[in-house]
């Protein structure tokens, strides 16, 4: 089981700062010491992640706000959550 599936439920880091700038976020965190920008898809998921979600959560509200069936994009999810936890810009809720 991969990480993103482990945990019951993700948010956003709360120390990173993220700007939205039409369909885009633009992010920077102090402790990554990077930039990152998401759009599409990953956009919406980091605009979900404003409060803490479970895998079927997020699964859920990207297939009603792209029109697919759940199962079809959790893969994909799973993928971008454990992307995002390697690079420390979300975080298991407890």
């Amino acid at each position: 089981m991969r990480p993103a599936e482990r945990a019951e439920r993700w948010m956003r880091d709360p120390t990173l700062q993220a700007v939205e700038m039409g369909e885009e976020f633009v992010m920077m965190g102090l402790a990554q010491g990077e930039y990152y920008s998401v759009k599409g898809v990953a956009a919406a998921l980091w605009r979900h992640l404003a409060e803490p979600r479970d895998l079927g959560e997020l699964c859920a509200l990207v297939a009603a706000e792209y029109d697919v069936a759940a199962e079809a994009c959790r893969d994909d999810i799973v993928a971008f959550l454990d992307e995002l936890r390697g690079k420390r810009m979300v975080l298991a809720a407890t």
